[in-house]
């Protein structure tokens, strides 16, 4: 079940079913072009009529005095959002709302302001709203991104309060948009203790509960929102209701490894005749997280059956191909998720994946290639597509893929850089890999990573003087870089006889992240160069007891093997020979002392 554990939570069904989790209700965080949506009808074309009349979709026309100054700016408010002129559309809406004691015009001009992320602005345009239209409870629910801005928590406690007042029919929806909210407050507690603050929380209101034990699920508050969640399953709810609290209390379950439970609940509901596609989804997708790919291809299988066109049904039967091995059926399901516009930018990498699994490498490569750069997958398909070629030994051709990334994608162009580096180490190309590393540091002079990464490959250039030069620079300016004071360290008593120099830096690497494997590993080397066999035995098998490395092992085989226990230092090599026989490390161990 590799592959499904990796990319099952790619299904466009969850990034909707949890979009309260990671959208602002606000506008706040938009960074989508704001003049695609200043007004737009269903047909695309600006519609002014509704912006002079003051009309929304759900109210009737509020009539406005036409007067040609508010038709002036209204008009040329929509032509600036049209020209991405958001400053413009901006000012002339502020200005036309206060023309006019209109709320749909106020609610307008407090809308677009939200794109200037402005807090002044936002406020202003939030205030005249509220003076024109003080009983709407759309304008509590919007100042509640703006007091959480400002950490004003009893505020944002009272107005949610108040907008809840004005219009109890929309608390699901007020309560997903404040839950969407405080999911991105970064404070778990005061979130939380928000929510158990709100007048309908501590009503006992259902929809305040069930919002309350979503958001602890997010929080990882898993003690916190099971009792919640089991107290609402007691209760006479309806159905949709019940299924899901199902549903969280089944991700509570798997996410708290009990995995077994989370099938078998949500199996016993999803089986009953009336059972929700979306209930019977999320089963599926259990099923398929936990192994059962028979058990999840008929569930899936059923809801294609009755709903072919489903995107998140054929992306569910296309992973299951996948992992089944299957390239060609796998290409079936997401060909028809490419016709239907692939909405979640995904399918052509899985189609590289099929065509992959199909050996038909040429073609695998163009899917891959074909990837947007807007994919959650563009990425992998990169990385796969520069793989594949290194594996044809186009290495060259690789190469001129990632510079055209880097060209494409200026603001990226460091990572490109340490990416090709990383590259061509992993393809036996050092000397390529350090110049290249000089190239990048030319463009970004001094940067920690860079020079970082150009000493680890120097050493193996036998360049000593550079890897000292690149961590000194990086220590000059940041002597508490445990990293750099632990690879110089090393690399001094490893390459060198500047053991006490060597020492120095690695104690102190050591001070500042104690019990570091590698660290300790490091302790225990210099003290085997400096001759103190006990103490680096000691130290190495520190190292080891926490992470079972295996150069942790081939050191403390040879420092075994000095101390005459020779039959231990064979049994560490033969360890290490099980994880990895053609390491350097052991092979150059093995060949001093002949073994």
């Amino acid at each position: 079940m590799d592959l499904l554990q990796q990319v099952w939570k790619g299904a466009k069904y969850f990034a909707r079913r949890r979009g309260w989790l990671i959208l602002p209700f606000f506008l706040i965080a938009c960074t989508s072009a704001p003049a695609q949506q200043i007004s737009k009808t269903h047909n695309g074309d600006t519609d002014t009529s509704q912006l002079i009349t003051g009309v929304s979709e759900d109210t009737a026309p509020e009539p406005l005095p036409l007067t040609p100054e508010l038709v002036y700016y209204i008009l040329t408010a929509e032509i600036a959002g049209q020209r991405g002129e958001l400053g413009i559309a901006i000012d002339l809406y502020q200005r036309a709302a206060e023309l006019a004691d209109s709320p749909g015009l106020a609610s307008r001009a407090a809308q677009v302001a939200t794109y200037s992320r402005d807090q002044e602005l936002i406020y202003q345009s939030l205030e005249r709203w509220a003076e024109v239209s003080p009983d709407d409870a759309n304008v509590y629910m919007m100042r509640v991104p703006f007091l959480l801005m400002q950490r004003d928590f009893a505020g944002v406690v009272q107005t949610v309060n108040r907008a809840l007042e004005l219009a109890p029919e929309e608390a699901e929806n007020y309560l997903n948009n404040l839950t969407g909210n405080l999911s991105e407050l970064g404070d778990p507690d005061q979130a939380l203790l928000m929510m158990r603050q709100l007048d309908s929380y501590q009503a006992g209101m259902n929809e305040a509960r069930f919002a309350y034990a979503r958001l602890a699920t997010f929080f990882r508050q898993y003690h916190i929102a099971e009792p919640e969640i089991d107290a609402l399953l007691k209760q006479d709810i309806p159905a949709l209701q019940r299924e899901e609290l199902l549903i969280l209390k089944a991700e509570v379950l798997q996410r708290t490894d009990r995995s077994a439970k989370a099938i078998k609940l949500i199996a016993d509901a999803a089986k009953k005749p009336d059972a929700s596609s979306d209930l019977r989804f999320i089963y599926g997708k259990l099923l398929g997280e936990n192994g059962y790919s028979a058990e999840a291809q008929e569930v899936f299988e059923d809801l294609y059956q009755e709903n072919p066109e489903n995107p998140d049904t054929l992306f569910a039967l296309g992973l299951l191909a996948l992992e089944q091995q299957d390239g060609e059926l796998a290409k079936v399901y997401f060909s028809d998720l490419l016709k239907m516009g692939d909405n979640g930018r995904q399918a052509a990498y899985f189609m590289g994946l099929a065509e992959e699994l199909n050996e038909n490498i040429d073609a695998a490569l163009v899917w891959f290639a074909s990837v947007p750069s807007q994919s959650p997958r563009f990425e992998a398909a990169q990385t796969r597509y520069i793989t594949m070629l290194a594996e044809r030994g186009e290495i060259d051709k690789a190469r001129q893929h990632i510079n055209y990334l880097r060209m494409d994608n200026p603001d990226q162009a460091l990572q490109f850089y340490l990416f090709e580096a990383a590259f061509l180490r992993d393809n036996d190309r050092p000397q390529a890999a350090f110049d290249l590393y000089g190239e990048a540091l030319e463009k970004y002079p001094g940067n920690f990573e860079l020079l970082y990464s150009r000493a680890l490959v120097a050493e193996s250039l036998n360049r000593l003087s550079v890897v000292e030069e690149d961590l000194l620079s990086i220590l000059e300016r940041d002597p508490d870089n445990a990293q750099a004071l632990n690879a110089l360290g090393y690399t001094l008593t490893d390459r060198t006889d500047r053991h006490e120099e060597a020492y120095a830096y690695i104690t102190r690497a050591l001070e500042l992240k104690p019990n570091d494997p590698y660290y300790l590993d490091s302790l225990g080397w210099v003290y085997y160069r400096m001759g103190d066999l006990n103490n680096a035995e000691k130290y190495l098998r520190q190292a080891i007891e926490i992470q079972d490395d295996i150069e942790f092992i081939v050191h403390l085989g040879e420092v075994l093997w000095q101390q005459g226990q020779r039959e231990e230092a064979r049994q560490m090599w033969d360890r290490a020979r099980q994880m990895d026989a053609d390491n350097k490390l052991l092979q150059d161990t093995l060949r001093r002392f002949r073994q």
